[in-house]
């Protein structure tokens, strides 16, 4: 890990009564990996690295803290903090997701694999490969049989992703995950017992790219089709039903993220846009009426945007222009693009945002959204084609 001191400072007017000012500065470079960053997770005071070539490495986010803080009362050279590997799988790894215990991993063979932490957090141990066999045998026995066909002449239990596994999300009370697939199909699945629950076989008419699980029962998928649609499982249903299909991007949908608390969506697109949707209408029986309206479109990438993240009234993008985009939600819905994280030599296909990076006072717990006249800060972590992670240091100030 070396330290980069690279900087800098913008500051913009969000509106006519209020300003808002972002200093921004990379803190760090993680290198050595050894392919591609495929997939970023922060868990507490640990950032887990998944990679294309299978492996998953851990770099702890606390030393790294210390190495600025000591940074910046001596001139002193550091020392490098050390990573190390704590999974190696026979697939590369296509998403992760903290889960508290352990982590979650999706892979281009199809598979979904559960891990819990050993050793501390310095050793990942699996758990198990969903679909589990004893899942596939379940899912054989019930009525009606459980085959699918997938090709021509070729059939797999329905709780199979027969292509890559693209993306996970876990539900805000950790009782469920949801998974979807270059296969078109979202899957849902109960994390206490490992089990599948649920196959939409054909969620989309294209391979799916992300998946969000937002607090108010929705789940939302975005797909190579130039959609993104909404799910939930209406009262006294079990399963999920399409309440709201939102086009608004002109070409494949890659990534998604959820900020203010869940009540704004954000779509990421191969057409270099970010959309910010919200829902015009109120919560009807069983909170099933949703009416999702594109109430913004953040436009300045180069390329196609790939990677989003967002905590409270703040979103991140990452393009194939090797850029990552700070963007603020003001009054009326209106955004400002705050910063332009520039230093990656390719493109830029994850990101995990962890508020109360190193510098915030918490004054107002971290939450932007909360006070306009404090100064909060956010870690925001990248992950590039480039082998690289990058730390960025990124303070929002309210004037």
């Amino acid at each position: 890990m070396s330290p980069n001191s690279e900087e800098g400072i913008i500051s913009q007017t969000i509106s006519s009564s209020s300003s808002s000012s972002c200093h921004y500065q990379c803190i760090a470079t993680l290198s050595g990996n050894s392919s591609y960053v495929s997939g970023l997770a922060v868990d507490g005071d640990s950032l887990y690295v998944a990679s294309s070539d299978g492996h998953i490495r851990l770099w702890p986010l606390d030393m790294a803290m210390a190495m600025v803080r000591e940074e910046s009362t001596s001139s002193s050279s550091q020392g490098e903090v050390s990573r190390s590997t704590v999974a190696v799988t026979g697939s590369p790894v296509k998403c992760l997701a903290a889960t508290g215990d352990g982590l979650v991993s999706s892979h281009q063979d199809g598979t979904i694999r559960v891990w819990r932490h050993a050793g501390g957090r310095r050793r990942l141990a699996l758990r198990a490969v969903l679909p589990t066999a004893a899942d596939c045998l379940r899912a054989l026995l019930l009525p009606g049989g459980g085959y699918v066909e997938v090709r021509r002449h070729k059939r797999r239990a329905w709780v199979h992703h027969v292509d890559a596994v693209t993306a996970l999300a876990l539900s805000p009370d950790g009782e469920s995950m949801y998974s979807v697939s270059w296969d078109r199909s979202l899957k849902a699945w109960r994390l206490p017992g490992l089990r599948c629950a649920e196959s939409v076989a054909a969620a989309h008419d294209d391979a799916i790219n992300a998946v969000v699980a937002a607090p108010d029962g929705h789940v939302y998928t975005a797909s190579a089709d130039g959609t993104v649609k909404a799910w939930r499982r209406r009262t006294g249903q079990k399963k999920l039903s399409l309440v709201c299909v939102m086009e608004r991007h002109g070409a494949a949908v890659n990534a998604l993220a959820l900020g203010a608390g869940g009540r704004v969506l954000y779509s990421g697109a191969c057409d270099r846009s970010v959309v910010a949707w919200e829902n015009s209408a109120g919560a009807g029986a069983g909170g099933a009426d949703v009416r999702m309206v594109a109430t913004a479109t953040l436009r300045g990438h180069a390329r196609a945007v790939l990677c989003l993240a967002a905590d409270g009234d703040v979103v991140c993008s990452g393009s194939a222009d090797r850029t990552v985009r700070v963007w603020r939600r003001g009054a009326a819905a209106a955004y400002t693009c705050l910063a332009v994280l520039d230093g990656h030599g390719g493109a830029v296909k994850s990101l995990a945002l962890a508020r109360g990076g190193a510098g915030c006072d918490r004054c107002c717990a971290c939450h932007v959204e909360e006070s306009s006249s404090c100064s909060c800060a956010a870690l925001v972590c990248s992950g590039s084609l480039d082998c690289d992670v990058k730390l960025w240091r990124v303070t929002v100030s309210g004037l």
